[in-house]
């Protein structure tokens, strides 16, 4: 038999059933407001583009010089095992870290190199993987809300994981590399994949690439060796599909023939080691020809020898035709514990493992806001970390940005205390996870506080019950 309910109970089933959607859907987006810094930005902060005028950059009209870090990592990263997309903390942690030290440019190659492999954007001939994009978008999006543009390289030289130009000639099987600048179909495959990037619409902010502001300048490549038909050629092409954003040469050396192209508005050069010569030199070569010059990557450990970083920063300040300066490579956190590691010898923890580094990181920091021409700040108090795990006595958690040094504290009581110190201002982001010979038997629970290198404290991480 059939039930039936009578009308009268059906409509009140049904107004409770609405009632209750009205207050859950409100209700699921505050919680939700605040778990991204993508998510939280508004849509459109800001619609001007950096322009070019002769050899300089200009924004709001005024001339635009800049410093900040490599950030090569934020679409794409590797852990030698394989490819990975950085989370959302990663992309956070190092963009404000990067703003924090004063920074208002970043370079990203993975937000525009990514082709042959699984997770890219590109994984095989005319085949795109949205999920990568949207990566990107956050990435971007992210960018925009910690005020920092992008200059984005779209091929590489090298044979990195996100893939380069042997990609193109493989997926043709074309033998030589060097091809990629001249065979035509290959060419044109490059063209397809630059197309799909440029009008891709980012999911965060309904903004395509070509329109986004937030992006400073498109690379041709990242130390390629291109003819300058090849450099005219995928200039043009991508001016013919956005005309807001200025192009930068990725060539490994300036040539007269290129630095005649009119597409082309930014030449750079890398400096392992560092060369106060080279950089006045090349400058002057770029401001001759009213294109401007920067210094795209360089050696800030001094690990390659050659000039001191101390002659080298005063260099580029002092020097109105180069627009600005992006140091290999910056690193933050890992998600669980300690930092993100990366062997290439030039990475940079914040604020440095050494006393040397320190004061080097901390050399960059009041260069960059030398460059903007701006007082240097106090450093803002840190975020608050997170503890990620408590396995026996060893407490693990996540670091925040711009901190020194941490301190813990637990408690018998409950989460809410009293507290007793058990560690002042003694771990790093090196020492975890953290050994508590004297923790108790019984039920603890654990919290822990950042400090800055002006002994600023931030918030407390959420407390945590490490079971007995």
């Amino acid at each position: 038999m059939q039930n039936k309910i009578p009308w009268r109970i059906a409509l009140v089933g049904l107004a409770v059933v609405v009632l209750l959607a009205l207050v859950a859907i409100p209700l699921y987006f505050w919680q939700n407001a605040n778990r991204d810094t993508a998510a939280k930005t508004p849509t459109h902060p800001s619609s001007e583009f950096v322009t070019r005028s002769g050899s300089h950059l200009l924004l709001h009209g005024q001339q635009f010089r800049f410093a900040g870090p490599n950030i090569y990592w934020l679409g794409l990263d590797t852990d030698g095992h394989g490819e990975l997309y950085p989370s959302h903390f990663r992309v956070d942690d190092a963009l404000t870290t990067a703003e924090d030290m004063g920074a208002t440019v970043v370079r990203a190659h993975t937000l525009g190199i990514s082709v042959g492999c699984p997770l890219c954007v590109e994984p095989t001939l005319g085949s795109f993987n949205e999920t990568a994009l949207q990566h990107i978008d956050y990435a971007i999006q992210a960018a925009r809300a910690h005020h920092l543009r992008l200059i984005i390289p779209l091929v590489d030289n090298w044979r990195y994981y996100h893939g380069g130009k042997h990609t193109f000639t493989d997926w043709r099987n074309v033998d030589a590399e060097t091809l990629f600048y001249s065979d035509k179909t290959v060419i044109a495959d490059f063209e397809q994949y630059i197309e799909h990037i440029l009008n891709h619409i980012n999911s965060y902010n309904g903004i395509a690439y070509k329109n986004d502001p937030t992006i400073m300048a498109w690379e041709t490549g990242n130390e390629i060796s291109p003819s300058v038909n090849w450099t005219r050629t995928i200039s043009d092409y991508i001016k013919g599909i956005d005309n807001h954003h200025l192009i930068m040469d990725g060539s490994k050396n300036i040539s007269a023939g290129t630095l005649a192209i009119n597409s082309v508005d930014m030449f750079t050069q890398h400096f392992y080691p560092l060369s106060d010569s080279l950089l006045t030199s090349d400058a002057q070569v770029a401001s001759y020809q009213h294109k401007v010059f920067v210094a795209g990557e360089y050696d800030w450990t001094g690990t390659k020898g050659g000039d001191t970083l101390s002659s080298f920063l005063p260099s580029v300040e002092h020097n109105s035709e180069i627009a600005g300066d992006l140091y290999w490579s910056l690193f933050g956190h890992n998600d669980t514990y300690g930092y993100t590691q990366h062997d290439d010898g030039y990475t940079l923890h914040y604020p440095g493992n050494t006393a040397d580094r320190r004061a080097r990181i901390q050399s960059l920091r009041s260069h960059a806001y030398a460059m903007s021409k701006q007082a240097v700040p106090n450093l803002p108090a840190p975020g608050a970390p997170l503890i990620t795990s408590i396995a026996g006595n060893k407490i693990s958690w996540r670091g925040s940005d711009i901190a020194v040094n941490y301190s813990l504290e637990s408690s018998v009581s409950g989460n809410n205390g009293p507290w007793t110190i058990i560690c002042r201002q003694c771990a790093t982001d090196n020492d975890t996870p953290w050994t508590d010979d004297a923790r108790p038997r019984q039920k603890s629970w654990y919290r822990v506080q950042a400090y800055n290198l002006d002994g600023v404290a931030g918030p407390y991480s959420p407390p945590v019950l490490a079971s007995s």
